[in-house]
């Protein structure tokens, strides 16, 4: 269909501001698909074409106007995807959204910028879709963008990662197993693509060249997925490790009283030893802050809580406030002896932001620091090193919500863990899908690392995650959907670990697929410069 206004040069559609209206909602319509693949929901599908809007907006618009787009597709992302963090306030959705949808916006700018690099708008023809253009453009347009895309979702990767695009793959292991060699963004780079190649099949006439260029990583993804998931795997050096995992499903107590403190205590140590009655474990294992006080306290209740944990006479892996050699504190993995002596930390390396940390406090007025902070202020750990649980297994240990973190699954891997841990507190969402979001964001780390997981949470989550990212043991009564248990629960899980396992590609070389993005970006657009003066004709 033609639109009855022309530009006088470009042959290219000129829109009322009233249609243009239409095109920041269709976005936000865009975003909410994206979220829609998240948890709760879990419809995967949807990832294969949440980005199409964009792909189309970055062609047809303005830089203004793509710019909105971007953006509010990024609130239909971030208000439902991250619509949880309504339980620590009902505003903290609301300001988050604004930000992380800066992102999306500055993609749509870029895109639109390599969009002018080799889609000739004249060759348009002043039509809306059905456009006929060469496949060669289409496909450098196309793949260009969708590498924009895997980049820009990398730079915010230490500021907040949760809900990448990699993440609504999680109950699709065929998909996430390339992750072993190229990492989180691998499977966001195949993602985007499938988005290319369905957005060129709907507005172009030549439907078949490009897209079937855009879909031969994605084939590549598929075909070693099912390569690797039906490919048994052989343990040259086999380690069994035994865990009984404690799940308490205590409240949020950060701040409890003596007797509030104890009656945690007594009920950690009641679940353990009576699932330690049942059988011989290695090691047990409490999740993150399982008890509202520091293991090493001083006064009645850190002497009640160590004589509780001796008379259990059994290894412990325990999520526990601790204290720094500068009396700062730390949120830490203890892994406490039989005799109940520290024979182990982990200090957690990447805080929570207002969470255990404020970001610039002290550039920041007192007012804003009280408005944000969560009451602590806690210190950075300094070294990756993963627990020795004994001789053979050497435990990776995440703190709660390290799990979502490539680059320290990673560093425990190169410090030779061979088996990762995650110790979580998620009660402070009783009721909203975070405690499932946290597990969909974590069961990569898996496939990058080639390493087995063992995660303990205080209200869901508590099994075992396999090499492959599917979970696999599961604690408390079996249901439809175990790993979402929300109760009171212990059991035994087993996992099976490589005593001396070989690094993946994806830990050898780290974000080596972003380099190789850039470098493919450069390239293309050293090319288009190259190319003769006539190269616009359409």
């Amino acid at each position: 269909m033609k639109h009855s206004a022309q530009t006088p040069a470009g042959n290219f559609p000129v829109l009322s501001l009233k249609i243009k209206c239409f095109f920041p909602l269709i976005s936000l319509l865009g975003g909410m698909a994206y979220a829609a693949a998240l948890p709760p929901l879990n419809w995967g599908f949807a990832a294969f074409g949440a980005l199409v809007v964009l792909f189309y907006f970055a062609l047809l618009l303005n830089w203004f106007w793509r710019m909105l787009c971007g953006w509010f597709w990024g609130w239909g992302w971030a208000i439902f995807g991250y619509w949880f963090l309504r339980e620590i306030h009902p505003a903290v959705p609301w300001m988050l959204a604004p930000v992380i949808a800066l992102w999306p916006a500055v993609f749509m700018l870029s895109a639109g910028w390599w969009a002018e690099l080799f889609i000739d708008r004249r060759s348009l023809e002043g039509k809306f879709w059905q456009w006929d253009t060469k496949p060669w453009r289409i496909i450098c347009y196309a793949a260009g963008v969708s590498a924009l895309f895997t980049i820009l979702e990398w730079t915010r990767y230490y500021l907040f990662v949760w809900n990448d695009l990699s993440v609504t793959m999680w109950r699709y292991p065929v998909f996430m197993q390339i992750a072993r060699i190229t990492g989180r963004y691998g499977v966001s780079l195949a993602l985007t693509l499938v988005n290319a190649a369905l957005f060129s099949i709907i507005f172009f006439r030549r439907r078949f060249i490009a897209p079937a260029v855009l879909m031969i990583y994605v084939l590549i993804v598929l075909i070693y997925g099912v390569y690797r998931i039906n490919t048994p795997l052989e343990y040259r050096e086999p380690v069994i490790w035994k865990c009984a995992l404690i799940q308490g499903n205590l409240p949020q107590q950060r701040i409890a009283s003596s007797g509030a403190v104890r009656d945690s205590i007594r009920l950690y140590c009641r679940l353990s030893r009576q699932i330690c009655a049942k059988e011989t474990v290695d090691t047990v294992i409490w999740p993150e802050c399982a008890i509202p006080v520091a293991f090493r306290s001083k006064g009645f209740n850190g002497s009640y809580y160590r004589q509780m944990v001796i008379n259990l006479k059994q290894q412990l892996l325990i999520g526990s406030l601790d204290f720094a050699g500068d009396n700062t504190m730390t949120n830490s993995a203890l892994l406490i002896s039989p005799e109940g002596r520290v024979a182990g930390k982990y200090d957690k390396y990447h805080r929570v932001p207002y969470g255990e940390y404020v970001p610039f406090r002290k550039y920041l007025p007192e007012s804003w620091v009280r408005a944000f902070d969560m009451g602590r202020d806690l210190t950075a750990g300094t070294a990756m090193e993963p627990l020795h649980i004994n001789g053979d297994i050497r435990a990776g240990t995440a703190v709660c919500y390290e799990g979502v973190f490539s680059y320290l699954s990673a560093g425990f891997a190169r410090n030779k863990a061979n088996v990762l841990a995650a110790v979580s507190n998620d009660v402070w969402y009783p009721r909203s899908s975070e405690p499932e979001q946290h597990l969909a964001n974590a069961v990569m780390r898996c496939v990058e690392t080639g390493l087995p997981m063992v995660r303990c949470g205080n209200n869901g989550g508590s099994g075992v995650v396999n090499v492959f990212g599917e979970f696999t043991q599961y604690i408390g009564t079996p249901a439809e959907r175990p790993e979402l248990l929300r109760e009171e629960a212990a059991g035994i899980v087993a996992v099976k670990v490589e005593k001396n396992p070989e690094l993946t590609l994806a830990v050898r070389f780290e974000n080596m697929i972003i380099y190789v993005l850039i470098a493919g970006l450069l390239g293309g657009y050293i090319l288009r410069k190259q190319l003769p003066d006539g190269w616009k004709k359409p």
